[in-house]
């Protein structure tokens, strides 16, 4: 067993819950919450969420025990990313001189092209 499986079972034996039960109201197999209280598998930070809430309990602290950054420490940097982002402005025209990538793959010089043509042909309908 690890800390979030110990904790886990500790939770639902003090609310005095089945297996089946914590399963039901949390809407995961009662096998995976045995098995995640062995410690076979680590949660997904949903998972997590989810057992807090069937076992109203702080989801942080399940969180943390899970190797996650609690939700607050995670909502505070996403909120400072987004307040310190600047847009960034992009002139389509200098497509051709930048390195791009589409889903991890980069563009070669006709994708370039064959965008911005599309981007002409859409601009033009807009009229």
């Amino acid at each position: 067993m690890n800390g979030f499986g110990n904790r886990l079972r500790k939770l639902r034996e003090q609310h005095e819950m089945t297996l089946r039960y914590l399963a039901d109201r949390a809407d995961l197999s009662y096998s995976f919450i045995a098995s995640l209280e062995k410690g076979r598998y680590n949660p997904s930070r949903e998972t997590v969420c989810a057992l807090a809430a069937a076992l109203d309990t702080d989801k942080n602290e399940l969180l943390i025990l899970a190797g996650y950054l609690p939700n607050d420490t995670v909502d505070q940097a996403i909120s400072s990313l987004k307040s310190n982002r600047q847009p960034k402005e992009f002139v389509l025209e200098n497509l051709l001189q930048e390195d791009v990538s589409f889903k991890g793959i980069t563009l070669s010089d006709a994708d370039k092209n064959a965008l911005l043509a599309f981007m002409q042909t859409m601009f033009s309908l807009r009229g």
